[in-house]
């Protein structure tokens, strides 16, 4: 979806559903051209384009009624000043109107008759350089924008609203993710890998829904995409706009929001069958209901999965032990009081429920393990936001408070730890409180030129506890909290200097604070405090000769703050580790993608990092996990990605990551990792899909989509002897489906070839060490789902 922006405007409301020419019932209220455009978009399944500075700076006349869509449009557009051109039956571009033009329409009296027309689903995905780069913070046209950013819908290529975060990393080979298993991966940007395991390191990579920051120091919740528009990867480190933490990028997950004028409902379910494994299924639900006209609605999606397990424990005797469960739902009350205010209320919820962990070993059969007690894990995640936002008539203003709760727990086979007899386990704990705050105002002016100021302010609060024994009987072990507290103030301004070149430069000033408790070790408290205050700078230059052109340079840098972590060699003492920073130079372009009409898309960036005094989240020579300073690495990238249009029902893409990176200057003690390569990234990777679609009648259309998947091999750890390969995986996907708009049909197969190989190389910490853990790919999946609109 292309969504308007105030320095150059791309609209491009492309729905799953066929429009007609016939008369529809419209209802949208008066509001900003922009805004109201994509609303007729979304309501009428049409698309509409258009480059245009002021779309975002005046206001449409109200429409509704039961009309044609040039009627609306007409209606719609009447004193702004624009004027639209019929590209085809469900395509418009809007043009500034031309007063010696003739009126292409009668009067309402007299509306036109509907001109029958063949169905034409929505064409397979668009060029993602029509769409908004929302995370910049400045409502800027991914054309003009001077960075590597990704937008992915969710309904296109590999991007099934059943799926979590799997499915974006599989359409962009600069994700990378670990594969622990649902809710307990790290996901990576830009081969930016501190760690394949997880700990009380902050992330490096933000996640936000909305503005809704999801994390800070956990693994990422694995939202699933029901009711999700579309997903936004930007690339970094983004620390002068989101502060510490986004060192690799941003991603951000952009849900549907409430229709103030219609109800609507959505239900959808599926069946799968795993090859030899367990079957599966889910269902999901959302309604869309105005409580007061034009002023107020509420939207609520609702979901339950169960995931059939496909690896077996010999040693217990049990089959298709890593079953997991999903159940979650999201709401949204969305407040219009008037003068273009909007407030909105959201809340969030999951639970994963996982019985047993997915990883086989190495000597056995295919997809088995020998473990002598299940490993189950739970994650549980919680949200509230509150966003308040005003927008004139070329200024926007934006408050918005996040409230997170998140817990996990996992539990380990630690049979022989330290050489005890019998069966032993470990527990572990993680409760997390993240509390958020950030107000901004952005404003885009005539000349192209567009700036953001705003301040914000993090508390996190991470209680990790832990106990190992016999079960039934275990023994805790210290408990540590770590609370950390962030202020910041930044801006960031772009401001063309020529009528093709446009610079950007701005700055973070950022106060952090980590305070760090272990309770119940050897001797006193463990009770370190740190403060510290940065300046995080970003610089772009860019060169725009053409409105589908774009050429940059760009810099940045992030950094995460310093805590303390349980001591690697002492089981009840803790310590400090240090902060660590990066820098990034970016050099790159983009073609292709404005004004709806271009059929080749694409972009190539070149980058380079400097990373000081890494973190790393790391598990010890008995397997309990610690955290260290490692020293200093560099990582050098490439990525391609390509999009062809080759014919209105088939559409041709690719995209290519290589990456180079080592840790060229090992802390004192890791000298054995010198030039080693960072963990869980590998040096190549790649994706090449297809989309096709067939109109078998005005109402029905056929479509059928592939992606072959190709990740490179990499290591488990930089750090001997757990620097362990995997990777070197292939996965073929395939799916098909029968639309008519409001009703469909699909079926759906990952992994077709059904071959194995290894994602990961880790599962239990206990015994990794001794190299015979891997994580197959899932066995062929198929599954059969329908979807009905109301």
């Amino acid at each position: 979806m292309k969504i308007a922006y105030p320095a150059a405007v791309a609209i491009l409301c492309a729905a799953a559903c066929p429009a007609f020419a016939r008369d529809q019932n419209v209802n949208i209220p008066a509001q900003r051209l922009d805004s109201a455009l994509i609303a007729l978009g979304q309501q009428a399944q049409i698309s509409l384009g258009g480059v245009d500075a002021r779309l975002s700076s005046v206001r449409s006349q109200s429409v509704r009624g039961k009309m044609s869509i040039p009627r609306a449009l007409q209606k719609m557009l009447r004193g702004t000043g624009f004027d639209f051109i019929a590209v085809d039956a469900i395509t418009y571009r809007i043009v500034r109107a031309d007063p010696k033009r003739a009126a292409r329409l009668p009067k309402p009296t007299n509306p036109p008759t509907a001109m029958p027309v063949a169905v034409r689903p929505s064409p397979p995905e668009l060029p993602v350089q029509e769409i908004i780069v929302t995370g910049g913070k400045q409502n800027q046209p991914l054309v003009s924008y001077p960075g590597t950013a990704h937008v992915e819908t969710v309904g296109g290529t590999g991007m099934s609203e059943n799926l979590g975060t799997a499915a974006f990393v599989a359409r962009l080979p600069t994700l990378t993710s670990t594969n622990l298993g649902p809710g307990r991966n790290k996901i990576f940007i830009r081969g930016i890998a501190d760690s394949s395991f997880s700990g009380p390191t902050q992330s490096t990579v933000g996640l936000y829904l909305g503005e809704l920051r999801l994390t800070y120091n956990a693994p990422e919740p694995d939202l699933r995409l029901y009711d999700i528009n579309r997903v936004e990867v930007i690339e970094g480190p983004q620390g002068t706009l989101y502060g510490a933490g986004a060192l690799g990028g941003i991603i951000r997950i952009m849900p549907k929001t409430p229709d103030m004028g219609n109800f609507d409902a959505e239900a959808s379910g599926g069946i799968s069958s795993i090859k030899n494994g367990a079957s599966g299924f889910d269902i999901a639900g959302m309604i869309n209901i105005p409580l007061i006209d034009d002023h107020v609605a509420l939207r609520v999606t609702g979901y339950r999965q169960i995931e059939g397990g496909y690896i077996d424990d010999m040693t217990r005797g049990k089959a298709d032990v890593n079953r997991a469960s999903v159940q979650g739902g999201r709401a949204i009350l969305r407040i219009q009081p008037g003068s273009n205010w909007i407030i909105d209320l959201g809340g969030v919820i999951q639970n994963i429920d996982t019985r047993d962990n997915q990883y086989a070993e190495l000597g056995l059969a295919k997809l088995t393990r020998a473990a002598l007690i299940a490993q189950p894990h739970d994650n549980d995640f919680r949200a509230a936001n509150v966003t308040v936002s005003k927008r004139w008539t070329d200024l926007d203003l934006l408050s918005s408070t996040s409230v997170v709760k998140h817990d996990l727990s996992e539990r380990f086979d630690a049979t022989g730890y330290q050489g005890n007899p019998g069966v032993l386990a470990y527990d572990a704990s993680n409760k997390i409180s993240l509390l958020t705050h950030e107000t901004r105002l952005a404003r885009s002016t005539v000349n192209g030129g567009n700036w953001v100021v705003g301040l914000s302010l993090l508390r996190s609060v991470n209680r990790i506890e832990r106990s190992i024994g016999a079960q039934g009987a275990p023994v805790p072990l210290s408990t540590l909290r770590d609370e950390r507290t962030e202020y910041a103030v930044f801006g960031e301004i772009s401001q063309p200097i020529a009528s093709d070149w446009s610079v950007t430069a701005g700055a973070r000033l950022e106060r952090s604070k980590s305070i760090g408790e272990l309770i119940g070790g050897a001797g006193p408290d463990f009770e370190p405090a740190a403060q510290k205050t940065r300046v995080l700078p970003t610089a772009a230059l860019s060169w725009i000769p053409r409105n589908d052109f774009i050429a940059f340079l760009r810099y940045q840098s992030g950094f995460r703050s310093g805590g303390i972590a349980i001591n690697g060699s002492q089981l009840n003492s803790a310590t400090r580790f240090e902060s660590d920073e990066l820098d990034t130079v970016e050099l790159g372009f983009r073609l292709g993608g404005t004004g709806g009409g271009s059929r080749l898309s694409g972009g190539v960036t070149a980058s380079y990092s400097n990373w000081r005094a890494i973190q790393a989240d790391l598990i010890s020579v008995d397997g309990l996990p610690y955290t260290a300073n490692i020293g200093r690495g560099q990582i050098l990238g490439l990525e391609a990605n390509m999009i062809w249009r080759a014919t209105d029902s088939l559409t041709l893409d690719g995209a290519l990551f290589v990456n180079n990176s080592a840790l060229t200057d090992p802390s004192l003690g890791l000298e054995d990792a010198d030039s080693n390569a960072l963990p869980n990234v590998a040096k190549t990777g790649g994706r090449a899909s297809f989309a096709w679609v067939r109109p078998l009648s005005e109402a029905l259309a056929f479509k059928l989509d592939g992606t072959v998947r190709y990740v490179g091999a990499s290591k488990l750890s930089t750090i001997p002897p757990l620097n362990l390969e995997h990777g070197e995986t292939v996965q073929v996907d395939m799916s098909a489906a029968l639309d008519a708009g409001l009703w469909q049909i699909s079926l759906d197969a990952t992994n077709l070839l059904d071959l194995a190989g290894n994602s990961f190389s880790y599962g239990n910490p206990f015994s990794v060490g001794l190299g015979k853990q891997i994580t197959p790919l899932r066995p062929r999946t198929v599954r059969l789902g329908v979807k009905f609109g109301f």
